[in-house]
């Protein structure tokens, strides 16, 4: 009788951890709607308009992921890496939302200036792996 119930319940446990929600969609005012998953970061579009900008961020990935939007000059694929704890260096950062979870969307809004941005996921050594866009403001 222990048997078959710790079986039964191995069973409703496995089924539990496998049937994953949908992702929540993205309302239809989002400017730019902004793609992870394990390592990469696609971007709608590569620019935008300077002024209020409305992201839609889903997290298509596995695991928990950040959104950090630095604005810089530096190239996308170059920010610093701070060696003791595998993150890019954030000088400069406008908007972050961290621990997005995976299969979930989010919004963010931020002010934006002319200029150049870069967005990354700053979970450690996701940066390195290739997770980061460049977004211009214009």
């Amino acid at each position: 009788m222990i048997k078959r119930l710790a079986v039964l319940l191995l069973a409703a446990l496995f089924i539990a951890t496998s049937c994953s929600q949908a992702m929540d969609p993205l309302p239809s005012d989002v400017s730019v709607i902004v793609d992870m998953k394990e390592y990469a970061i696609t971007l709608s579009v590569p620019s935008v308009k300077a002024g209020l900008v409305k992201f839609g961020i889903r997290n298509n990935g596995t695991m928990v992921h950040d959104f950090d939007l630095i604005k810089t000059d530096l190239a996308f694929d170059k920010l610093p890496i701070d060696g003791g704890s595998a993150k890019a260096k954030n000088d400069g950062l406008v908007k972050q939302m961290i621990n997005i979870a995976a299969n979930r969307s989010t919004t963010l809004s931020a002010d934006l200036a002319t200029g150049n941005y870069v967005i990354i996921c700053n979970v450690a050594g996701h940066y390195q792996l290739g997770m980061r866009v460049a977004l211009k403001v214009e």
